[in-house]
């Protein structure tokens, strides 16, 4: 019991400073769900968060700030519903595709990316180094998928896999750029398709349908 009353005691000069700092993430999340992340203001969040005007700006002192915060608060969100960190998590082509349909470009937390990753193009910015370390941490969740799907024999053992994981988040950005508003397009279907073929996927069943590989390399 000694032990936990001494941990509590030292538990650091920023445990308050990040308690305050997600309190005021979550207000800001909560409103670009209800009013969307182009017109939010800091007097908003202020009274959301009911934390004064001036301590929102000490912690996040720029509005593009507090959209950061808010991206990467439901990032975190959208993670652990997603269960991404589970070692066991399978990487389903079709599944992704359904993932990619469920989205729209009129969602107000897809507005928000959208936001912070043209905020992202100014170096030096906090935006810039949270979508480096978004995409960094996409690439990894991807490249542990498609190691999985190498040993369950579903993608080529030869395919690099952090290429793969690149290249499958740049189609996905991709479609979702220039095909978003287009519904001619089925972008959910290019994806998985795309997905299979560049991890060796349809060759893989070409090659199994004319008896030429075995289920495991």
């Amino acid at each position: 019991m000694a032990d936990t009353g001494t941990s509590r005691r030292k538990r650091g000069p920023y445990a308050p400073t990040l308690v305050r700092r997600r309190q005021i993430a979550t207000a800001v999340l909560q409103l670009v769900d209800e009013i969307g992340p182009e017109s939010l203001t800091t007097s908003e969040v202020a009274l959301r968060s009911k934390t004064p005007e001036t301590t929102v700006l000490y912690h996040f002192p720029s509005r593009d700030d507090l959209l950061v915060a808010a991206l990467e608060l439901a990032d975190e969100q959208n993670a652990e519903a997603s269960h991404l960190d589970d070692p066991d998590l399978r990487l389903d082509p079709g599944e992704l595709a359904r993932v990619y349909r469920s989205g729209s470009p009129a969602d107000p937390r897809s507005r928000l990316g959208q936001l912070v990753r043209g905020i992202a193009a100014t170096p030096g910015t906090s935006a810039a180094a949270y979508v480096r370390r978004r995409v960094n941490r996409q690439v990894a969740v991807f490249a542990r998928m498609f190691d999985q799907r190498k040993r369950d024999g579903l993608a080529h053992p030869d395919v690099d896999s952090i290429d793969l994981a690149r290249q499958t988040i740049a189609l996905w950005e991709g479609l979702a750029s220039v095909f978003a508003d287009d519904p001619e397009a089925d972008a959910g279907r290019l994806l998985a398709e795309g997905v299979r073929r560049l991890s060796g996927e349809s060759w893989i069943t070409l090659q199994r349908a004319i008896g030429r590989v075995e289920r495991n390399f």
